[in-house]
């Protein structure tokens, strides 16, 4: 691109202006129990939190993309955890996509925990991410799930407003 006399590049095809959607959203209360996260969740509010043309919406916990596009979906799991015994599972964040609207695949994990060992109480942060092309927004769904969540130790949620704990992170990147 040749350069214009206001400074700019003369840029045109394909760049519309940025970043079209960004949200957070959060768990409002501890999760625990393993399994797909279906309830307590919400737009964060914050105070400062930024947000563009938020649009995300959820239903049981499934999420519904706003418009077609490269997504990045972030999950930042924060895992509290009581005493632990050598025979306590590794907790793992996961984030799951469908792209038929009926069967879920997982396509992005992390883990924390103390495998085969003891320990004193802790607490521990998970982030996993994906970029997922969303090319129909009534099939790609995405959710989250916490797997081998043992019977001690907790995902930690908090209102809305308050510090964010666990988030769920979703930037619309560009055009698919």
């Amino acid at each position: 691109a040749t350069p214009v006399a206001n400074g700019g590049t003369a840029l045109t095809s394909g760049f519309s202006n940025g970043l079209t959607v960004v949200e957070e959203w959060v768990l409002t209360s501890n999760k625990t129990s393993a399994g797909d996260i279906t309830a307590n969740l919400s737009l964060s509010s914050f105070t400062g939190v930024g947000t563009i043309n938020a649009g995300m919406s959820q239903s049981s916990g499934i999420f519904t993309f706003p418009s077609t596009g490269i997504w990045f979906i972030g999950f930042n799991a924060l895992i509290e955890e009581g005493s632990q015994s050598s025979n306590d599972p590794i907790t793992r964040p996961e984030i799951s996509i469908t792209t038929d609207n009926s069967s879920y695949n997982t396509c992005a994990r992390s883990q924390e925990g103390v495998a085969g060992g003891t320990a004193a109480e802790f607490s521990g942060t998970c982030t996993t991410s994906f970029i997922f092309d969303v090319t129909n927004t009534t099939t790609h769904k995405c959710k989250f799930t916490i797997t081998d969540l043992a019977s001690n130790n907790r995902l930690l949620g908090a209102s809305a407003s308050s510090i964010q704990h666990t988030k769920f992170t979703f930037i619309r990147l560009g055009d698919t």
